[in-house]
């Protein structure tokens, strides 16, 4: 994204509301100090902005992208900065955690309710080949409870509200004006901060999300990486990220597996770029790995010594996580099945776009695509 955006809404100024920043500027900096507060490092949104004008990040005209996750970085909190992020990155952060700020077209949250308003909003990005990012908040949650009207909770130090819903939609057109660009934090807040109720310190994620586990979750959030979020027809603009979406939510109600979800007819699957995908996917096999408590009596090799196998073919590793998931789940080790089965999904998208698993995962980093 262009480095000269910055953040500066002309949000609502707040005195004795927590979350309202002091400034007409500051929404950047008010966001980082409520996550420096949660993570139990006491500071003032005055102290943070001297301070930030000290070091050339605020100079009373907003916070430049880029140094949005400065103050935390001071105080020790390292944080990774994404731009073209997409809903399930979000959810991904969030289910580990992780604290987000995101960049916004505040507009299109705070004035969006009249037909007026809409246009006015719609003439803007228009004419600004995708709108103007003028404001910074934290997003404090996802209520997909209703698959049909998903809900983006945010904390908005303009408006001073801790968790107010937004349409998914609506937040996806004023977040996209930043090019969705998004700054996370690398480790979770404490277990005391609210909303931290369901969180899993062992594993440091959430067991589930939207009812699916999060070793099935990872697989989607894999995929997401190599499909956009528009594709340009002829005659407009087509979404396959809208499509993708839909597809989660029929595989997390069991209305479809994910072996038929790869084989039916979603957009999605036309614009899936597996040159992104699979190095996405390499990495969380490699992350997984470890979860999973094989021993020289129940791995690969002994399976392939006991079989008489040579060589791994997709046909014969899927025979071996069958057998291991079956053994995992029969002495209660319910970790190891689930990550078994999440290296079920990578071999069933092996299998459907005819991948070796073998060379994808474990020779080389990339297959020939």
């Amino acid at each position: 994204m262009e480095t000269n955006n910055i953040f500066v809404a002309n949000g609502l100024i707040g005195s004795s509301n927590p979350i309202h920043q002091e400034g007409l500027d500051t929404c950047a900096i008010k966001a980082q100090q409520i996550i420096l507060n949660e993570f139990g490092i006491p500071c003032t949104e005055a102290q943070l902005v001297q301070f930030s004008y000290e070091h050339g990040w605020y100079n009373g005209n907003g916070t430049s992208p880029e140094n949005v996750g400065n103050l935390l970085e001071v105080a020790g909190i390292h944080v990774t900065r994404q731009a073209n992020a997409n809903i399930f990155n979000l959810v991904s952060e969030l289910a580990q955690g992780h604290k987000v700020i995101v960049g916004v077209d505040a507009d299109e949250l705070w004035h969006n309710s009249t037909e007026e308003e809409q246009h006015q909003n719609w003439l803007e990005d228009f004419n600004n080949d995708g709108g103007i990012p003028d404001h910074a908040l934290i997003v404090a949650g996802i209520d997909t409870s209703d698959p049909n009207n998903i809900q983006v909770l945010l904390t908005d130090p303009g408006t001073g509200d801790c968790c107010k819903a937004y349409p998914l939609d609506q937040f996806m057109d004023a977040w996209s004006d930043s090019q969705c660009y998004m700054v996370s934090t690398d480790v979770a807040v404490p277990q005391s901060v609210p909303g931290m109720e369901n969180f899993n310190p062992e594993v440091g994620h959430l067991d589930f999300i939207a009812g699916v586990p999060y070793t099935d979750f990872q697989i989607f959030n894999d995929m997401s990486y190599g499909i956009p979020v528009f594709a340009p027809l002829d005659f407009g603009y087509c979404y396959p990220m809208n499509s993708f979406v839909d597809a989660f939510f029929d595989f997390a109600h069991q209305d479809i597996g994910y072996v038929a979800l790869l084989n039916n007819q979603y957009l999605f699957t036309d614009y899936m770029n597996h040159s992104l995908i699979i190095p996405q996917l390499v990495n969380t096999y490699d992350l997984g790995l470890p979860n999973i408590a094989f021993n020289p009596m129940n791995d690969w090799n002994h399976y392939a010594f006991d079989h008489h196998v040579g060589i791994m073919t997709n046909d014969l590793y899927n025979d071996f996580l069958t057998q291991s998931i079956m053994d995992f789940n029969a002495i209660g080790d319910i970790q190891s099945a689930m990550y078994c089965e999440q290296q079920m999904m990578m071999l069933d998208y092996c299998n459907h776009y005819n991948y070796d698993f073998y060379d994808t995962f474990y020779c080389s980093p990339m297959p020939i695509v």
